[in-house]
């Protein structure tokens, strides 16, 4: 079978560029050919990378979803040699594509459900498509809105294991309490990594317990969002206590993922508690190194708890999606960071929570989550038809 993949570049610092190798790199061992329409990470090539060095890798043109070249690129590809089936899987946001444009292409969309209910735009193009959900709660969503739908979680590969001497090679300070922050800090309205409520929990949280520490692996600013030193001033954060994976390297894709498990394995607690989330696979990552979790009771984010906490939410509409996101509780966050601080101090019980947390993640083993889910998904629509073509057969049938 031929698939065009479309996402994030598969060397991109994202979850849509860690998903893309994982899983373009299974399906090519598999015997696939498969390329890679890239919305991010390549422009005005065509090129192949040693992470895949048989896969092309098409860039992206103008748009930031390829509305202007993706239906382009798929043709190419189901051109390029054999007259195998072809099929186009999305691993991205949905509601930005051009539903006309992609209408007669067999299309499997990887789709992020991030807020209640399934907005207007997200539930259109799926029920045009074939779907693929990576959280049991948008699968929940889909039946809700009464469109069919696959399950396939997001997955891991096992770089991310706890790693003994992390805060000693990162020099970090032996006995204090590291709450760890990664996430992407793009967008500012709203800014869904809930980033003022994270930062005023903290500002309390760091005022009561003089060796807490916060690390932040993120950008300062980054896309079309807001500053977080700013932010962080303004909520009087104490600056002296809180350390950045260096800028120009995050920036450059000079940090890898063992630099990233390092941060896990050196850390006490990772906070995540935000707006909304299609998977959020910093939560598995973390706990794949025995890292506790605090994340918001909302979307996807309770299902991938083993150990750690769920911070209470209070409805969001968000007005450009139609639907709702969260506002995680300043106050609960607080008492999820107490209750993690209190646990640290408990050997048995952190060694519990720690337990737990390994076990949850090891759910989503990227062998296992392919084994298990991808592959006889592929099996079964190598030779699937589009559903407009289901349709006009079921049609000609009726007549």
């Amino acid at each position: 079978m031929k698939i065009l993949w479309a996402s994030n570049a598969p060397w991109a610092p994202s979850g849509y560029g860690t998903q893309t190798l994982q899983v373009v790199r299974r399906l090519r061992a598999d015997g696939h050919k498969v390329a890679i329409a890239a919305n991010f990470g390549i422009q005005a090539r065509m090129m192949t990378d040693d992470l895949l060095p048989d896969v092309p890798i098409l860039p992206a043109l103008y748009d930031g979803i390829g509305n202007d070249i993706l239906p382009a690129h798929y043709q190419f590809w189901k051109n390029a040699g054999g007259d195998e089936p072809t099929r186009l899987i999305t691993l991205y946001d949905v509601w930005p594509y051009q539903r006309e444009r992609f209408r007669d292409i067999p299309i499997s969309s990887w789709v992020p459900v991030d807020h209640y209910p399934l907005t207007t735009a997200v539930a259109e193009w799926c029920k045009e498509h074939d779907v693929i959900a990576m959280s049991r709660y948008g699968q929940e969503r889909f039946t809700v809105a009464g469109i069919d739908s696959t399950y396939i979680p997001h997955a891991i590969e096992r770089v991310y294991r706890p790693i003994d001497d992390a805060r000693e090679a990162l020099a970090w300070e032996p006995d204090a309490f590291y709450v760890l922050i990664n996430a992407a800090n793009k967008g500012a309205t709203p800014m869904r990594k809930a980033w003022s409520e994270m930062f005023g929990a903290l500002a309390m949280f760091m005022h009561a317990h003089p060796d807490v520490r916060l690390h932040l692996h993120t950008e300062r600013i980054g896309a079309n969002s807001p500053d977080l030193q700013q932010i962080i001033d303004s909520w009087l954060l104490p600056s002296d206590r809180i350390g950045w994976t260096p800028q120009y390297a995050l920036k450059t894709g000079q940090v890898d993922q063992e630099d990233v498990a390092r941060l896990y394995s050196a850390s006490d607690v990772l906070l995540a508690t935000s707006k909304g989330e299609g998977f959020g696979l910093p939560v598995i990552e973390a706990q794949a190194c025995g890292l506790p979790v605090i994340v918001s009771n909302w979307t996807a984010q309770p299902e991938l708890v083993g150990g750690g906490w769920v911070a209470d939410v209070q409805p969001d509409f968000d007005v450009g999606q139609g639907g709702f996101f969260c506002t995680p509780i300043i106050s609960s966050i607080l008492a999820r960071l107490e209750d993690a601080y209190a646990a640290r101090q408990d050997a048995e019980r952190w060694a519990d929570l720690r337990a737990k947390a390994i076990a949850k993640a090891a759910e989503y083993d990227a062998d296992k989550v392919f084994d298990e889910y991808w592959r006889p998904y592929i099996v079964r629509t190598e030779d699937r038809p589009t559903r407009q073509q289901r349709r006009a057969t079921r049609r000609k049938k009726a007549a």
